[in-house]
């Protein structure tokens, strides 16, 4: 029945009729107030046979809602369900021109998909307090000026980012880092501060943060002490003053000069001139030396009082014990204190010395406290030890002058006289003589020549083949012969090796032929 209407219908339409009215004729219905105007351009939203096309010809017309989609921006463009969503699944047409297309829940509305997080005091508002009902929920400003406008002490001053400093938990929620954000950190009696208190009249840019820009009338030294106020006055009370003046200054404040005023060495505007940091620069009045010992004043003299103190191990490297603690410093310093001074004895002390400048290392017999009293010597360490019975000898014994370096060290030098071999047997008299006393003697012959005593040879005195006085008396032949000529019943017929007959036990026996 209705096919037969629908052909009935069709008969009726002049052949003339345009396909546009034929396509208005099978409309479901009218569109929304908001599309009235291509109502009869069907094609506006529609391609013939051609549902995929739809969405694109939507696009054309709701340019921001492409542009979202294509920046990801917004709530079209935020959720990734959308990209490829046909329009007319969410917004369904041809319902009467009161239909409500867009069909949002407010209840059900994720706001996160917008942009714009609904936190803290937003939390609670209604959409008709941010969206006004003539315009489309888009057109609302996510600016906080756009709504807070009027709440704004600041009247527009500071800009339009007004999250920046207040929260959204409420708008006197202020919270900002003047450290982070101006790089003026508002610490002791400025973190109390309110704003206007430096930015008068709600001017933000270009406030001066040096001191004196604010402070100028609470300055007593009226910019004779420069602009830089902190170094001296502390954040917490202008009245309350700290200066590290050796960090500062690199003149550290001690003793005395740590109770004196600024004023007292600060005689002019501390912005133009500093006063000298050398003792002298003040003390010039106070010198007695009269700048003969340089302008180092601090070398001997303390800061707690004009006294001298004056390290001299610490300082020169040179202690001053004994008689030298008492000095004055002009005994040894005749010039000025800048000038080297040996530190050897013979150097101060050579008009006292009486071995003639024979002897360089005064310290290894003389003391500090005496220079004649006590003398020590260790002559173990000399060259020539003190052995048995040379430790009772007295110095004058063998130094017969204070030349001591002198003094002989063989001992035929000393003992000549003693000697029964009258130089027979060399120089070497420690050979077979000890220092424990001078009768003590003792050679091995066997070991010490290549001449072993053996039989009747033992009991011979060294004389008996060593004549004394004859200087080639070490020098005695080895062969019987030399010695038993006389004894050679052969006449030496029988040659020069008697040994092949006779031993050394006797030589009337014979040790047989062989």
């Amino acid at each position: 029945m209705n096919l037969r209407f629908a052909l009935w219908l069709l008969a009726l339409i002049p052949l003339t009729a345009s396909a546009t009215s034929i396509e208005s004729l099978v409309m479901p219905g009218p569109v929304i107030e908001g599309h009235a105007d291509v109502e009869q351009e069907c094609s506006s939203c529609h391609a013939p046979f051609s549902q995929a096309t739809q969405r694109g010809l939507c696009l054309e017309c709701h340019e921001d809602i492409s542009a979202d989609l294509a920046a990801k921006h917004g709530f079209h463009g935020t959720d990734g369900r959308l990209e490829e969503t046909a329009c007319r699944d969410c917004h369904t047409e041809h319902e009467g021109r009161d239909a409500d297309i867009v069909g949002l829940v407010p209840e059900a509305f994720d706001h996160t998909l917008t942009g714009f997080v609904l936190d803290g005091g937003h939390s609670t508002l209604s959409c008709a307090d941010c969206h006004a009902a003539d315009s489309p929920f888009r057109d609302a400003e996510p600016a906080c000026r756009s709504c807070h406008e009027a709440d704004d002490p600041h009247r527009g001053n500071l800009g339009d980012d007004c999250a920046a400093c207040h929260a959204p938990s409420a708008w006197d929620d202020v919270g900002f880092d003047h450290t982070a954000e101006t790089d003026f950190a508002l610490l002791g009696g400025h973190d109390g501060l309110a704003c206007e208190a430096c930015h008068i009249g709600q001017v933000y840019e270009d406030t001066p943060a040096e001191c004196a820009n604010c402070h100028a009338l609470d300055d007593v030294h009226h910019g004779e002490r420069g602009s830089a106020c902190g170094d001296c006055h502390s954040e917490e009370r202008w009245q309350e003053t700290q200066f590290d003046h050796a960090a500062e200054t690199g003149f550290a404040l001690h003793g005395s000069h740590a109770d004196l005023t600024c004023a007292a060495c600060h005689l002019d505007n501390m912005a133009l001139a500093q006063p000298p940091q050398a003792c002298a620069g003040c003390h010039s009045a106070d010198d007695v030396h009269q700048g003969q010992r340089g302008d180092q004043c601090g070398d001997c003299h303390g800061e707690r009082t004009w006294e001298v103190e004056f390290d001299h191990l610490d300082r020169t490297g040179f202690a001053l014990r004994g008689a030298h603690a008492a000095l004055a410093c002009n005994q040894c310093h005749l010039g000025s204190l800048s000038d080297e001074l040996p530190t050897d004895c013979a150097q101060c002390h050579q008009a006292d010395d009486p071995h003639a400048g024979d002897l360089t290392d005064c310290a290894a017999c003389h003391g500090v406290s005496e220079w004649r009293s006590p003398i020590r010597f260790d002559h173990d360490f000399a060259r020539f030890p003190l052995l048995g019975m040379h430790k009772l000898a007295v110095c004058e014994q063998c130094h017969f002058t204070l030349e001591f370096q002198a003094a002989p060290d063989a001992c035929d030098d000393c003992h000549g006289d003693d000697d029964v071999h009258d130089g027979s047997l060399g120089p070497a008299c420690d050979d077979c003589h000890v220092p424990s006393g001078w009768a003590l003697w003792e050679f091995d012959h066997d070991n010490q020549t290549d001449f072993p005593l053996t039989g009747a040879h033992t009991d011979l005195v060294c004389a008996a083949c060593h004549e004394p006085g004859d200087p080639d008396a070490l020098d005695v032949a080895q062969a019987c012969a030399s010695c038993h000529q006389t004894d050679d019943v052969h006449n030496g017929q029988f040659g020069s090796r008697c040994e092949r007959c006779h031993n050394t036990d006797s030589f009337q026996d014979d040790a047989g032929f062989f």
